[in-house]
């Protein structure tokens, strides 16, 4: 072995040897690695404290962001509130000045609905005594034409019996009368003979005695005939004296069939009366039902409604408040579904803080703990206002249910509501058990507590905030019900105006305007002439009474009212005759019109020409084919009655030989005219556009 090697054996077995000091540096080193650890895990530590800094300060300044929103948003809505609260205030103001005003036009109105009511019912209660009277009238009336119908029966019987009696003796006068008439003339024959006998005789004889004897019987013979003439005027002026009596007691019996009219006229006003009082007596009572049961139905014993009206104006009353707890509930369903989210949310915060307060036990670490605490203890704040917020609202909301609305308030929804507050009570007991365990953790802890990171607003004004929100938000529900509660009554009030109005209208225009008849009604028409007609009759009947009764010479042979009468009877024959010639022409007019447009049609869809003659004749002629003169050689000529035709020039004419094929065929063969019509159009058309002419159009 050299001595190099050995040196170099020596220093390697120097290296192998341990120093001294080795255990010393080996704890020591170890030392320094724990050091390093630590330091690097402070630095670790140190990093995520800035960057729990870094964020706890973004989180401060979003939440400050968010706060300064929030304030400036409930600002805003303070202030939108506060504009709202006025307008809804002005709103009111005028509302009410409306109502007052609407009350007070009511009230005038109610006033002189019931002064019209009560000259209503003076009108009916002086119309009834009226009816009254007129039934009693009627009922006189009645017994008066019963009795002026047994003596015009009585007065006709004896006036049918004298007439008879009067016939009869004028038949037998007017027999005599022929009888005599028969010797009258028999006498006239003898006398003409006699007279001629006389100028024969005196022609032969001239013997004065016989003369004289022939003088004197020609002489009586004349005076007989003379008082035979007498008696037959005498026995004439009877005679259509008689007449004149037949006529008025055709007369009479007409009255009497006209106060027969009038008789079942007035039994059937009799039955209308009765009807009417029925059906008075239904609706009193149908009144006195309606009356007692809602007198019954009453809670004070008084009757709430007194009318029907009364009725119907609660019943939309009722209807208005409906709609608008319809809408109220409609309204407070999201916010009760806002609740609901709101405390599932707070359920969710719980847990989480429960799981991140567990987390702090096993960890122990006091800087986490510490921010841990600080951020529990803001959110358990926050959480603490906003339950304390929710059920400040939750016992607004029901209070108001059960003050202004305690048979919509539902028992269900309040007992739901009082175990969720009472399921976060005990979340906020556990919460503050927590924070009590959380305290003594970090009491017993040897490192202080950090401070918290940032700075935020402090919970008493976050809690004036929330006290003054829950305040102006009930105010604004408070105004908002009244709102609405107003708005009903404004609805109701302006129906009820509406009402008056149209009740009003209707008592003004049946107290201006009374229609007794329309200016042409048929019935007055008709009653109209039958009452000039029987007042006629009545003047004419008592003239010729008079004439009966009183001497002959005290009126004309014909009366002056049956000459009116029949000169009356002659002009409405006229106006009768000029209206049926009016309707006529106005006919013939329409007719004719009507008939051009026929032709018209039938000319541009067929192409013939058509004229309509008497007797149901009907001239047809081609408007390809025309005739050349004015004697219609190239037409046909239909007969409706008989069921014929004929050519116009016709049956050995040009025109005639010509259609003869066609009318063999298609009328003789076929029987069928509006084919052979059509054929002769198709023949025509195509020899005139063979010949260059162009067609008629």
């Amino acid at each position: 072995m050299t001595p190099s090697q050995r040196a170099i054996s020596r220093e390697s077995s120097k290296e192998n040897l341990a120093p001294p000091d080795a255990e010393d540096y080996e704890t020591q080193r170890k030392r320094i690695e724990e050091l390093k650890a630590e330091i690097g895990t402070l630095r670790y530590t140190i990093n995520n404290n800035d960057a729990e800094k870094e964020m706890a300060r973004l989180q401060h300044e979003t939440e400050l962001r968010d706060a300064q929103r929030r304030a400036e948003e409930d600002f805003k809505k303070k202030q939108t509130a506060e504009s709202d609260s006025a307008q809804a205030s002005r709103a009111v103001e005028r509302l009410q000045n409306e109502l007052a005003e609407l009350r007070s036009e009511k009230e005038n109105q109610k006033r002189e609905l019931d002064k019209r009511a009560r000259e209503a019912e003076d009108e009916a209660r002086l119309l009834k005594d009226q009816l009254e009277d007129l039934n009693a009238a009627k009922e006189e009336a009645a017994r008066m034409a019963e009795r002026k119908v047994l003596d015009l029966q009585s007065q006709i019987t004896a006036a049918q019996r004298t007439t008879q009696e009067l016939e009869e003796e004028g038949q037998q006068r007017e027999h005599v009368l022929q009888k005599t008439q028969k010797q009258l003339a028999e006498k006239e024959t003898v006398v003409g003979n006699l007279e001629a006998e006389v100028l024969r005789l005196k022609a032969q004889t001239g013997d004065a005695e016989t003369m004289a004897v022939i003088r004197r019987e020609l002489s009586d013979q004349v005076t007989h005939i003379r008082t035979l003439e007498a008696t037959n005027r005498e026995q004439l002026v009877e005679l259509k004296h008689l007449r004149q009596v037949h006529k008025a007691v055709e007369i009479v019996e007409e009255e009497k069939a006209s106060l027969r009219r009038k008789l079942e006229v007035a039994e059937s006003l009799q039955d209308e009366l009765a009807e009417e009082r029925r059906q008075r007596q239904r609706l009193e009572d149908e009144r006195l039902a309606w009356a007692a049961y809602l007198k019954n139905e009453a809670t004070t014993g008084d009757a709430e409604f007194d009318s029907p009206e009364a009725v119907a104006r609660a019943l939309v009353q009722e209807r208005y408040n409906s709609a608008t707890l319809t809408e109220q509930l409609g309204a407070l369903q999201p916010e009760i579904s806002e609740r609901d989210a709101i405390i599932k949310t707070l359920e969710d915060e719980k847990n989480e803080l429960a799981s991140q307060i567990e987390k702090l036990k096993t960890t122990g670490t006091v800087g986490s703990a510490d921010k841990a605490r600080a951020r529990l203890d803001r959110q358990r704040a926050l959480a603490v206002k906003e339950v304390e917020y929710l059920r400040a609202q939750l016992k607004t909301f029901d209070a108001e249910d059960i003050t202004f609305q305690p048979e919509n308030f539902d028992e269900q929804k309040a007992k739901r509501v009082q175990e969720l507050e009472d399921l976060v009570d005990k979340y906020k007991e556990e919460v503050q058990k927590l924070h009590s365990e959380l305290s003594s953790l970090e009491s017993s802890s040897a490192s202080p507590a950090q401070p918290a990171v940032g700075s935020k607003r402090s919970r008493t004004d976050d809690s004036e905030e929330h006290e003054q929100l829950g305040q102006l938000a009930r105010k604004n529900r408070k105004l908002q019900e009244e709102i609405a509660s107003l708005q009903s009554k404004h609805r109701l009030a302006q129906k009820e105006l509406s009402v008056a109005q149209e009740q009003l209208a209707a008592a003004k225009k049946s107290g201006e305007v009374r229609i007794l008849s329309l200016r042409s009604n048929p019935t007055s028409d008709f009653e109209a002439i039958k009452t000039e007609t029987l007042k006629a009759l009545k003047t004419e009947n008592r003239e010729l009474l008079a004439q009966i009764q009183g001497s002959p010479a005290t009126y004309p042979v014909v009366p002056v009212s049956s000459l009116i009468a029949a000169q009356g009877e002659i002009e409405e024959a006229k106006r009768e005759t000029a209206s049926a010639k009016k309707s006529a022409q106005r006919l013939k007019e329409v007719w004719s019109r009507k008939s051009a447009e026929f032709k018209e049609a039938v000319f541009s869809a067929l192409g013939w020409h058509v004229t309509f003659m008497p007797n149901g004749k009907m001239r047809v002629e081609s408007i390809y084919h025309p005739s050349r003169t004015d004697e219609h050689e190239n037409s046909i000529v239909f007969d409706g009655e008989k069921g014929t035709m004929k050519v116009g020039g016709g049956p050995r004419s040009a025109f005639a030989q010509r259609i003869g094929d066609n009318i063999k065929y298609w009328v003789r063969e076929k029987e069928c005219i509006p084919g052979f019509l059509a054929s002769l159009t198709l023949e025509f058309f195509d020899e005139q556009t063979a010949a260059g002419a162009p067609p008629a159009s």
